[in-house]
This record gives C-alpha cells, structure tokens and sequence, in this order.
C-alpha cells in the first residue's frame, strides 16, 4: 500500500511541481500559536503537543477508514504525502543561481541563494567561494528534506512518519531559539535517513569516495544533518572537498547533484518494489 501511496503522490508531484495546493500551512501555525500560549502546557511539551496531537488524529482516522476499507486509506495516503513533501520552488532557483554565478552577477545570486534559505549572514560581496559552499550544503539539504526524509518514513511508518516529520520540520524552522527540543527531534528523525541516502549515493554516484565518507560519519551522533551530507555528496559526485569553488565548478556540481537525486530516487523505488516482492 506504502508503495502505491508513494508512485501516485510522485505522479501528482510531477504534474504539481512546486504548485502543490496541498501546502497550507496556516491551520499548522495557528494551532501552534495556541499551544506556544497555552501556560498550562509545559515549555518542553509544546512541540510534542503541537506535533503529536495531529500526528494522532491521523492514527484515528486511519483506523476509523480501515474498519470499512483498507483501500479508503490510499486515498487519504495520497492526500498526507503530498501535504508532507517539501515546500516551495527548488530546482527553478538552482537553474537561476547557477545562470547568475556563471555571468558572475553577484546582486542576483545573492537573491537565489536567499530564496533557497541560505544564509549568507557574514559572506563578504564577491566572495563566490563562500557563497557557493552555502549554496551547495543548502541546496542538497533541501533535496533531502523535501524528498528523501519524507520517503523514508513513509517506507517505515506509513503516511504517519511522513506527516511526524513534516510537521516537526515545520516547527522546528519556526521554534524561538530556547525551542531546541524540536530542532533535536527534527534531528533524531533525519539521522537514520540522511544515512540511509548516504549508503544510496554510494551505490548510485561514486562509490569508493562516497562509502570512505559515509564510514567516518555513520554512527557519528554530534553532527548536524548537513554536515553529514554535504561530504557524503561531494564524494558520490567524485569532488574533492577541499577543491576551489570556482563558478563552473559549481554550477557542474548543482547539475549533477539533481541528477544524483534523480538517480537515488529511482533506486529507491526499485528497491522498495523488491523488497514487496521478496516479503
């Protein structure tokens, strides 16, 4: 059923793009913003009622649809994985800042990275270099989250984990800085899938670079996300992380990261397919 969930939520996807009119978030916020200032829930309990009160509610409704039909749960799979896929524009604003950096048009890069989420906070103007690490780590985490983290959890928990990590992503971008129970949540959630896709670079993009990288990080548990990822996408596209950043480089590196994804994705797929097969 997982499966299914997963190939028509990709279909719809592909016809969507960055158009989903699934993602409203404003019920989300608003019910956070109640909990945030309820005094009566406990600082640390916030993010686990916040989160799992609807995290729950999909539990009953799942269980209530499955009392008449299992295949009523298709419908209603569909409908979660496509709210929990990641939001806004992506491989446009890659395109753009590759385009900008090749003409070296500092003013539009700087835009595109912004619109990415990066942080440029302390990148002098005209330090390409810098700007383009950020770009880079940013631009693979995104991948990462927007696709691979929600796949995962859909594989293992069903619509259930899809919707755990969206909204505990979700929450964590908005927490107020003492908040860092939902940023470490949000981190428990991405720590076996950022190195499950880490195993699949290797097995998708250069394997020797990539498996040496994946090695010295795989029971690491300090680690942000990124910077697990970050090297582990560099080896499986055979870059040298200390390798000067110039913009042709970076623009390859941005070209072939979508199509490592791309690549990943279909592994995962195939292997998800075997995997129903063989069970």
């Amino acid at each position: 059923m997982n499966l299914f969930i997963v190939v028509i939520g990709l279909a719809f996807l592909q016809v969507w793009g960055a158009a989903n009119p699934l993602h409203r978030d404003h019920w989300f916020f608003a019910w956070v913003s109640r909990v945030v200032g309820n005094a009566r829930i406990p600082a640390d309990l916030q993010v686990i009622t916040a989160v799992g009160l609807p995290v729950a509610a999909l539990i009953v409704l799942q269980m209530i649809l499955a009392a008449y039909s299992e295949w009523l749960l298709l419908p209603l799979g569909v409908l979660v994985l496509l709210y929990s896929f990641g939001r806004g524009e992506f491989g446009d604003i890659v395109t753009e800042y590759t385009k900008a950096c090749y003409v070296e048009d500092w003013p539009s890069a700087l835009d595109r990275a912004h619109r990415l989420n990066v942080d440029t906070e302390g990148v002098p103007e005209g330090e390409w270099a810098e700007l383009h690490e950020h770009v880079l780590d940013e631009a693979g985490y995104r991948g990462f989250e927007r696709m691979f983290a929600v796949l995962f959890w859909v594989f293992i928990l069903g619509p259930v984990g899809a919707l755990l990590y969206r909204l505990t992503f979700l929450y964590s971008r908005q927490a107020r800085p003492q908040d860092d129970l939902a940023r470490r949540m949000r981190w428990i959630l991405e720590w076996p899938a950022v190195r499950l896709l880490g195993l699949s670079f290797a097995l998708t993009g250069n394997f020797v670079g990539c498996f040496q990288r994946w090695k010295d990080c795989v029971f690491c548990i300090s680690r942000s996300t990124t910077a697990v990822l970050s090297p582990m996408i560099l080896g499986a596209l055979s870059v040298e992380e200390d390798l000067t950043q110039t913009c042709e480089v970076t623009r390859k590196e941005l070209n072939l990261l979508t199509n490592l994804y791309t690549r990943t994705l279909w592994f995962w797929l195939a292997g998800a397919s075997i995997l129903i097969i063989l069970i």
